[in-house]
């Protein structure tokens, strides 16, 4: 990754920070778990590897 990638990713403090630009707004397959989502981000849970 580069070291603006990581930036944005340590930036971040909620999920919606990393949307911007030309994707926010439209449909993605993951909206249906958005909620499941959420709440995994604000247990702590930042890693995707993690269960």
């Amino acid at each position: 990754m580069t070291s603006r990638t990581v930036k944005l990713l340590a930036d971040a403090a909620t999920p919606e920070d990393l949307f911007h630009g030309q994707w926010q707004g439209r449909p993605s397959k993951l909206d249906a778990f958005r909620p499941y989502l959420d709440d995994r981000w604000n247990q702590g849970c930042t890693n995707a590897w993690t269960v």
